[in-house]
């Protein structure tokens, strides 16, 4: 790709691509649940809230089908990664995470290897159910750990990596291997973005500030980032810094859900 105001309805966990499970309702900063699906190369479950139109439905039917029956490995894995492209676009990543899984199964190289660790973080970030969440987890890791092993350099994987353990009994994992990002790139926006939901998820909000503060130097244009800060402001008492944020993320982000809870933000900010 996901700590929005519920009443509003915004899914920024999944606008943003961020782990529900990560960033969770502790002192109102919840996320309206979207019910998990599941998916595979060898069916297509209905198992999803997000509801496909009737055309979406028969290009993915004609597409599966191709899949399915193709035996030029050239040809089924093109298909495979339109299907991934379209499930991603009607968002149901666990789906498309299935079929980046094919791709890099069948051709393991850095590039593919990284679209299925993703693909799983996106599943991992989409779900709010913990077991489910570790499942995509494990996946997502697995994979990362390939790319890593090909290219120790990909602080991308790192990062993302890390965000995994933090459902699991060793979240301090995560912890360490950000830190190992920030060693090596003190200006890595993700890992330093990263340690911001952390000290969220935590309830260290200062910290959290300083960590978002990071990003916005680096990246002014970075609106989770300005969201995430915003919301840290309301839980600190800095009521003018919230809104001046607020009123910025209103001017620059577009969509209706993060719209809609920005607005109710500032209304009791007012």
């Amino acid at each position: 790709m996901m700590v929005a105001v519920v009443s509003a309805g915004a899914l920024i966990g999944v606008l943003y691509n961020l782990p529900k499970v990560i960033v969770n309702d502790k002192k109102g900063l919840g996320i309206e649940a979207a019910k998990p699906s599941t998916d595979s190369v060898s069916h297509l479950s209905t198992d999803h809230t997000v509801s496909l139109t009737p055309t979406q439905q028969a290009d993915i039917n004609r597409l599966r089908n191709n899949f399915l029956s193709e035996t030029n490995k050239e040809k089924k894995l093109k298909f495979a990664d339109s299907l991934a492209v379209m499930f991603t676009q009607v968002s149901k990543p666990d789906s498309a995470a299935s079929y980046w899984e094919e791709i890099a199964r069948q051709e393991p190289s850095l590039a593919n290897l990284l679209k299925a660790g993703n693909g799983y973080y996106d599943a991992f970030g989409f779900t709010v159910d913990t077991e489910r969440a570790n499942q995509y987890g494990e996946k997502a890791r697995g994979f990362y750990l390939k790319v890593l092993d090909k290219n120790p350099e990909v602080l991308e994987a790192k990062s993302k990596m890390a965000m995994t353990y933090i459902t699991t009994a060793n979240p301090m994992q995560g912890i360490m291997l950000l830190r190992e990002v920030i060693a090596s790139d003190p200006k890595n926006e993700l890992a330093l973005f990263n340690l911001g939901l952390l000290s969220i998820r935590s309830g260290q909000y200062d910290k959290a500030i300083e960590r978002f503060r990071q990003v916005i130097q680096i990246n002014p244009e970075h609106m989770q980032a300005q969201y995430y800060l915003g919301v840290c402001y309301v839980e600190t008492g800095k009521k003018a810094e919230a809104r001046k944020v607020f009123q910025l993320v209103k001017e620059k982000e577009s969509d209706p859900a993060v719209q809609a809870s920005v607005a109710e933000y500032l209304e009791k900010l007012n």
